[in-house]
């Protein structure tokens, strides 16, 4: 299923590995719920500016659906393959 977020990062995961280093993006929507990605993708890691995303920032995005889970009793969702639709500008 494809969705279109609007989500705010909450925490930036920085993983090194065997392969380079790769991210997990905690976000969430409007209503609090938890959408995860992972991977190095440039649409929810750097602005259409070219500036490094952090904590805070908002931006929409379409994206595949890859799980529904439950974490430390939070239901989250996993996303891929995220691409871009706006930028909003971050409070």
């Amino acid at each position: 299923a494809k969705l279109t977020l609007t989500l705010t990062i909450g925490h930036i995961v920085v993983l090194d590995g065997a392969y380079g280093t790769s991210y997990i993006y905690i976000m969430e929507d409007a209503d609090k719920n938890i959408v995860i990605y992972k991977g190095n993708s440039n649409v929810v890691g750097w602005t259409p500016e070219g500036t490094v995303r952090s904590k805070g920032d908002t931006f929409t995005i379409t994206a595949t659906v890859k799980d529904h889970g439950v974490r430390n009793g939070v239901k989250q969702t996993v996303i891929q393959r995220p691409k871009i639709i706006s930028q909003l500008e971050t409070a």
